[in-house]
């Protein structure tokens, strides 16, 4: 049987030091879904991953997974370099494109979506960025990408001359699984969640400030923090002191779910906020809450773009407090404009179906994997 090694920054929770489960991230839900498409093909997919926990060699999920030890974040490229040396069959690196790796050759990569969009990096770094992409552009034999944003990157900033170089397969919603229910009637309570990791670029900040405004403004109301947390992160630990010390703490929920868990989550919303500042592709969470017929607001940051429009399916903001607390409470105080755009939600959702983002998968490994294999 062919293998394929799927290389990336994270897939169990090398983070928390559990390594029998997958890390909740739309990253690792996303390898998981493309291991079942190529066993699928007839391959046997291998994840290999950094790990901040040792070295491992595991199963999990029915996947066996690599870990490498990687404490020192000035040595990714060394450790994803390692990786491709190790791995055995053909490659896909499903992280750090942006980084300038030593690829394998007749390998492919996958672009999660832009994450050097952040405020902070400088034009040299950015520069350097372009460098990496366009080294990636050269040396992989294609980089499927989940968003148009990245596409348009490629397109604008660097070289290329083959139109197939680059393959726009959107993430994609299973739509007989998030499915929506009646809602209860008006009076019931709002019930707004964050189906998003506890980090900077999800947007965490924005919707801490913007729930203190919808708390102490709407009684009726109430928030859940749907995500995963990192032990020991410093803005991890900042939110669970806001969370254990806020004046309105029995109106606010934080858990994690598994994959299985979550569709009853957004089915007890109202609003899904989705309020990403950088770093997003085409988010699982938006389509998900989408599928589900949920009233979403989501920021203008990346593959955003491509799932909503503003007052048609959704409400679509700049990635800032105001804005994002402004959108929340014209939801709340109109339930027509509200129920009007989770009616459409699902309509789009529909387009982004797990089946076609699975036919479109197949193509593109169909080619990969008759492709010959190429050691140096």
């Amino acid at each position: 049987m062919s293998k394929i090694g799927i290389l990336t920054h994270s897939f169990v929770d090398a983070y928390n030091g559990r390594l029998d489960r997958i890390f909740g991230g739309g990253l690792e839900r996303y390898i998981y879904n493309l291991c079942g498409v190529i066993r699928e093909m007839g391959a046997e997919p291998e994840v290999h991953q950094l790990s901040f926990q040792g070295s491992f060699d595991r199963q999990v999920e029915g996947i066996r997974v690599f870990g490498y030890p990687c404490t020192d974040m000035g040595r990714i490229k060394d450790t994803f370099n390692l990786m491709s040396e190790q791995a055995e069959g053909k490659l896909i690196y499903s992280s750090h494109i942006w980084t300038p790796l030593h690829y394998r050759k007749g390998s492919m990569g996958i672009c999660h979506g832009i994450n050097w969009d952040q405020p902070h990096l400088d034009t040299a770094q950015k520069n350097d960025i372009r460098g990496a992409i366009q080294h990636a552009l050269d040396s992989l034999e294609r980089i499927v990408t989940v968003d148009s944003h990245f596409l348009t990157y490629c397109r604008s900033a660097c070289q290329y001359w083959d139109v197939d170089k680059v393959k726009l397969i959107p993430n994609a919603v299973d739509t007989t699984l998030f499915t929506p229910v009646d809602r209860p009637k008006e009076g019931t309570g709002i019930r707004i969640l964050f189906p998003r990791r506890i980090s900077p670029e999800r947007g965490i900040i924005p919707m801490i400030v913007a729930a203190d405004r919808i708390l102490e403004a709407y009684p009726q109301a109430s928030v859940e923090f749907a995500g995963e947390v990192i032990g020991g992160d410093d803005l991890c630990n900042a939110f669970r002191i806001w969370l254990d010390r806020h004046p309105d703490r029995s109106r606010i929920l934080h858990r994690s779910y598994s994959f299985g868990e979550v569709v009853e989550v957004y089915r007890n919303a109202d609003i899904a906020v989705i309020p990403s500042t950088f770093s997003e592709g085409t988010s699982f969470s938006c389509l998900e809450a989408l599928s589900c017929g949920v009233a979403v607001v989501s920021s203008d940051v990346g593959g955003l773009n491509d799932l909503i429009i503003n007052e048609y399916n959704g409400m679509k903001i700049p990635p800032s407090e105001n804005e994002l607390a402004d959108a929340i409470s014209r939801l709340i105080d109109f339930p027509e404009l509200r129920l009007r755009l989770a009616d459409r939600a699902r309509e789009t959702a529909l387009a982004f179906d797990q089946s076609v983002w699975k036919a479109r998968w197949k193509t593109v490994l169909e080619t990969f994997l008759q492709q010959s294999f190429v050691t140096v």
